[in-house]
């Protein structure tokens, strides 16, 4: 029996201790919880953040701490606008965020969930819902109690839905019903415009490794920032990040930051799920406001923000090189990747053909002693995890 055999792997330690905390734990505390199941290897820390850089539930909340999505989800509350045919038929078409608030599950196997939530209707009935297909989109299936609650509290097409997240990993939920003339707008543009700063702020942090930032990873880092927790709630998704932001989706990759200076080779924005996106939807907003928006704005340098910051793996490597060699010169972050993709292709082709030419398996140990890395962890956090997690395309998404 082999020691992957013997002992859970990292990632499925991580898990273990992410999901049986409501709390974030940092990067020492796991590794505590982990010795008290395994062996820890002087690879150990590296091990740790390679694992939740496989889970997508393991969200960071702040440098070296992190949470579990079914839990930092609780107590957020998100805005939905309603459309003439899900108040007539009684379901609701779910974007990324709304989808990951009912079924956070569902981005961390990419398979459906077939779970029933209970959801209580302000000043109305609890009723039963699951989720279903509608218009090839993933939606929520509420029922005609949903529809009689809506008219019974006078609502119609273009009012908003608020959604509030009790217990999202026991799939408790309230929606309450704002009718579009309760909107306070200017206090949900400034919501919007907060949206918009926080989303860029997190895809430029990430712009140096990839060119776009998946919109459901995208989401879970904005749960991660505590965003959905203050009130009022901001409008769609999508439509902020449209309208407000310097961010445009690119299809098959997510979202993408534009500098001023950045011609636009993306062509128009998808947003489908904007489904009061047009302009002549939402009110005229006052000039005044703009310019509040270009101070916001005003200093923002999306170079100034470094992408290693929300790169779990090279970080493991950082701090284990600096601890040996305090004034020496860590690899850049890029080539560590390369390097590290390297390792694993070799790692891969001695589990396929079980062995290694000689020049081969001398270079995969000298990339493993160069980047701190136990080779067994890339046999480990395979553990029935799809094959690039990051793909924009998941079985199942029809979004």
């Amino acid at each position: 029996m082999t020691k992957i055999d013997r002992y859970p792997s990292y990632a499925a330690c991580v898990a273990d201790a992410l999901s049986a905390s409501d709390q974030p734990l940092t990067v020492d505390v796991l590794l505590s919880q982990i010795a008290r199941r395994r062996p820890l290897g002087k690879g150990a820390r590296s091990a740790v953040y390679r694992a939740i850089n496989k889970l997508f539930q393991a969200v960071p909340v702040a440098p070296g701490r992190y949470g579990w999505l079914s839990h930092l989800l609780s107590d957020s509350v998100i805005r939905h606008p309603l459309t003439s045919e899900e108040t007539r038929r009684g379901f609701l078409l779910l974007d990324e965020l709304e989808h990951m608030l009912f079924y956070p599950q569902f981005f961390q196997t990419n398979q459906p969930d077939d779970r029933t939530l209970t959801i209580e209707l302000f000043g109305g009935p609890t009723i039963q819902a699951e989720a279903s297909i509608e218009r090839k989109t993933w939606s929520l299936r509420l029922g005609p109690e949903f529809s009689a609650w809506i008219d019974m509290q006078g609502g119609q097409s273009k009012d908003d839905l608020l959604i509030f997240v009790r217990d999202a990993a026991a799939g408790h939920y309230m929606m309450r019903l704002n009718l579009r003339e309760m909107r306070d707008e200017r206090a949900i543009r400034q919501r919007n415009i907060q949206l918009a700063l926080l989303a860029e702020e997190i895809v430029a942090e990430d712009r140096r490794v990839r060119m776009a930032m998946p919109t459901w990873e995208l989401v879970a880092r904005l749960v991660g920032r505590g965003f959905f927790h203050e009130q009022p709630a901001a409008d769609d998704l999508h439509y902020v990040l449209h309208e407000f932001s310097m961010l445009r989706f690119r299809e098959g990759m997510g979202y993408q930051l534009l500098l001023d200076d950045d011609a636009n080779p993306l062509g128009p924005t998808d947003v489908r799920f904007s489904l009061s996106a047009d302009s002549e939807d939402f009110p005229e907003m006052d000039n005044e406001d703009d310019e509040d928006w270009s101070m916001l704005r005003a200093g923002d340098d999306p170079d100034a923000f470094s992408s290693e910051e929300g790169c779990a793996s090279y970080q493991a490597y950082l701090e284990t090189f600096l601890a040996l060699d305090p004034n020496g010169h860590p690899l850049p972050h890029e080539d560590f990747h390369l390097l590290e993709a390297e390792l694993e292709l070799l790692v891969r082709l001695e589990q396929e053909f079980g062995r290694l030419l000689p020049d081969q398996a001398e270079r995969k140990e000298l990339l493993a002693s160069m980047l701190f890395i136990d080779p067994n962890e890339f046999l480990e956090n395979g553990w029935d995890m799809p094959e690039d997690p990051d793909v924009d395309n998941p079985p199942f998404w029809a979004n």
